[in-house]
């Protein structure tokens, strides 16, 4: 499973940038994420500041900001 955190303009909605995080990171995820069931590769999901936050630890980068709002999908 690929695991994409998508970032999206506050004002136009239109997606400016997407960072994948690293392979093997499902079983934080799904601690970040609460997940009680295992992903299709199909979904999606809009992120909270803390579940955000939680992620850039994962990604090993900074990611949030106030101009962008962001989604995690999870792709087969």
């Amino acid at each position: 499973m690929r695991y994409l955190i998508e970032a999206f303009d506050k004002v136009t909605d239109l997606q400016v940038f997407v960072i994948e995080l690293p392979h093997g990171c499902e079983d934080k995820l799904k601690t970040i994420m609460q997940w009680s069931e295992e992903q299709h590769g199909w979904e999606g999901y809009n992120l909270t500041p803390a579940q955000l936050t939680a992620i850039e630890t994962l990604a090993g980068r900074v990611i949030n900001d106030s101009i962008h709002h962001f989604q995690l999908t999870c792709n087969v």
